[in-house]
């Protein structure tokens, strides 16, 4: 059955090398490959060989959106970003990098599905699509300038309503953690996608389109959407915009814990200003295109930078806290991640090398004469602002750290790689993301949570940047009275019960541990992985809000079972194809399966599936460990239930074959790295 609506029927392929401008078929990749992640994991595996480096300019620089995107489906304004990224250390490797904001129903209405960016121009230049044309412009005075100001400039020659991805210095000079910016205050953070863009002389993405995506069903489009605004949202209190109206409704972020906007201050400074009516300053909600919710705050004030706050982008540099403790969450806590989005660099990653830096300074590892950075003053903004200049510019010892913390500690080597460990977690050849979850409340202070270890080892990149399972572990505990921090696992497995039986098939599955309270519970936690990936790839390739969906609880039903059939009803309402559950986990399971086919190309296996040491030498905050068998026994089940070799973690021939993936399989024989099913 061919689709009647979502996809426009177009990819855009732009040739910065001889300035060819081309576009290709959507349709010789969907609907089989969904689109988004999926659709971009086919694009690169037909054209990137593992011989090609990141930063080289073959590499392509994939930027894909699925069918909901440009139609009024909730949560439809993200894409995905997607290419050898050369923030996968120590091995390049195929990553993926999530983007909301507006830019992608712009690009939708300007009649693409996707875009394709391969070579390297001989000069800066930046890209201008709109209404089914695009051109390579000159960008030689946009190049250099800050992420702001090239927005600006982009907008005073093509108009205010023009959707800008954009790079900073960090981009321009290649740095492996660079990000691309939206005029949003949205990025492209982990990849490294930044320094394929600035690899490839290109500043900037502008669109600006008039068109329309056709919805196959609109009537059971609005049906599904009225659903999703009756689940997630109500209407503000007048007196604070931040509170629903009807009262004891809880927004269903992160489990039902946050309330619209909520991850945007502590308290502190600049919160008590901008509570102030006469200071200048101010705090509003903002959400993405299509957004129920609007769960972060746009800030403003007279002599700060004005933007967003959201994540890593507001929680950067919490060490400010502690060097003026006095002042909490305070004007240079905000301007140190906003000088990060100026120079284009990776707020996460950030988030890693400074309490690794703070770490290597105790050590006597490193000295300030030794790296140019006043490192007493970690906190200040005469260090943050040092810093970020040094690594934006590849200075000194910035120039080191411009190539990511892991590889930094690295190339510094004996314990101060060690202490990296700590903030990257994955062993083996396929690491280089800061730890995200590990445990409950964030190793090692928390709870041992097995599938939180297999989800870690699994993945092609920091593996809780997919919310759902973690949602879940928050939404229970916020429901008892305690947050991620103060959680006791065994006080929230009666809560997660009935919502784990419903999304992952088990109530067990909610007992991390057994009954004796010494030894972690890991029956169900390859099932649990598996259906965790097929969530994941699924929401990514529609493509829906990474925190809202899949909707696996609700903070306001008595049982708090949400409800996991809203994604594919929304597919089949916009594409008029149906999509039952099982069938978008089959799906799911055949682009997991794909994803690991690239892994496997640039030379992944079973061994680089693992954590570092120490997260088998500590304790929780229970007294339990994390055990190598166990790990490796769930490892094996996991491959099993995939259809890949037990031995090497490979997919075989005859499950490459199912999935109708025979072309990988082929390319698998030529290379003589085909797994065998045990």
């Amino acid at each position: 059955m061919a689709p009647s609506g979502g996809w426009v029927g177009k990819i855009l392929r732009v040739d910065l090398t001889n300035w060819k401008i081309s576009e290709i078929s959507t349709f010789d990749y969907v609907p089989k490959f969904l689109g988004g992640r999926g659709l971009g994991a086919k694009i690169y595996w037909d054209e990137v060989p593992p011989e090609v480096g990141a930063l080289d300019p073959e590499n392509r620089l994939i930027f894909a959106t699925g069918p909901l995107q440009g139609t009024m489906a909730p949560t439809s304004g993200r894409f995905m970003v997607l290419g050898k990224s050369p923030q996968t250390a120590p091995t390049e490797s195929f990553c993926r990098s999530g983007v909301g904001g507006h830019w992608a129903p712009e690009l939708k209405w300007a009649g693409y599905d996707a875009l394709i960016i391969q070579g390297k121009s001989p000069k800066p230049v930046y890209l201008w699509i709109t209404d089914q044309k695009a051109e390579i412009l000159d960008a030689t005075r946009l190049w250099g300038l800050d992420t702001y100001r090239t927005q600006q400039m982009i907008w005073k020659l093509h108009g205010p309503k023009t959707r800008v991805m954009v790079i900073g210095k960090a981009g321009e000079n290649r740095s492996r953690i660079a990000c691309i910016l939206t005029d949003s205050g949205d990025a492209s953070g982990q990849g490294g996608f930044g320094g394929v863009m600035g690899s490839k002389n290109l500043k900037a993405i502008a669109v600006r389109g008039t068109g329309s995506v056709i919805v196959a069903r609109p009537k059971e489009l609005m049906e599904i959407t009225h659903r999703i605004q009756s689940l997630f949202s109500r209407k503000s209190l007048k007196s604070n915009p931040y509170q629903p109206e009807e009262k004891g409704f809880k927004y269903n972020i992160w489990g039902g814990g946050y309330g619209r906007g909520s991850l945007s201050l502590l308290q502190g400074e600049l919160l008590d200003l901008c509570q102030d009516p006469s200071s200048g300053y101010s705090q509003t909600p903002e959400g993405c295109f299509a957004c129920p919710v609007s769960c972060r705050s746009h800030v403003k004030g007279p002599d700060i930078i004005k933007g967003v706050a959201f994540c890593a982008q507001s929680y950067m540099y919490l060490e400010s806290l502690v060097h003026q403790p006095e002042k909490g969450y305070s004007k240079i806590t905000w301007q140190a991640a906003k000088l990060a989005d100026l120079y284009g660099i990776n707020a996460y990653e950030l988030m890693a090398i400074i309490p690794w830096l703070a770490d290597c300074f105790r050590e006597k590892l490193i000295t300030e004469e030794g790296t140019g950075l006043p490192l007493k003053e970690i906190g200040s903004w005469n260090f943050i602002s040092k810093l970020l200049h040094q690594m934006a510019e590849r200075e000194g010892f910035g120039d080191l750290l411009a190539e990511g913390g892991q590889r930094a500690a690295a190339k510094l080597g004996g314990k101060a790689e060690k202490l990296s460990q700590m903030y990257y977690p994955r062993a083996g050849k396929f690491g280089g993301y800061r730890e995200h979850w590990v445990y409950l409340g964030g190793f090692p202070t928390g709870y041992a949570v097995p599938p939180l270890a297999l989800m870690w080892v699994l993945d092609n990149r920091d593996a809780l940047v997919s919310h759902s399972f973690i949602s879940m572990l928050w939404g229970a505990a916020f429901t008892i009275g305690q947050n991620a921090l103060t959680a006791v696992p065994e006080k929230i497995f009666p809560i997660l019960k009935p919502v784990m039986k419903a999304a992952y098939g088990s109530a067990e599955a909610a007992e991390f541990f057994r009954a004796d309270g010494k030894s972690l519970n890991w029956k169900w936690t390859a099932p649990v992985v598996k259906r965790y990936h097929e969530h994941s790839l699924l929401k990514d390739s529609y493509i829906v809000c990474d925190i809202l969906f899949p909707y696996l609880f609700n903070a306001n039903s008595s049982d708090h079972v949400g409800d996991s059939t809203l994604e594919s009803r929304l597919y089949s309402a916009v594409t008029g194809m149906e999509m039952s559950l099982e069938e978008s986990y089959k799906k799911g399971e055949m682009l997991c399966t794909l994803e690991r086919a690239l892994a496997v190309r640039d030379g992944r296996t079973r061994k680089d599936d693992i954590l570092h040491d120490l997260y088998f030498e500590k304790e929780d905050a229970g007294g339990r460990k994390y055990l190598r068998e166990d790990l490796e026994r769930s490892k094996s089940e996991y491959y099993s239930r995939m259809g890949w070799d037990v031995k090497t973690g490979i997919p075989t021939a005859s499950t490459l074959e199912q999935w109708d993936l025979k072309e990988v399989a082929e390319d698998f024989q030529r290379r003589k790295i085909l797994g065998q099913r045990s």
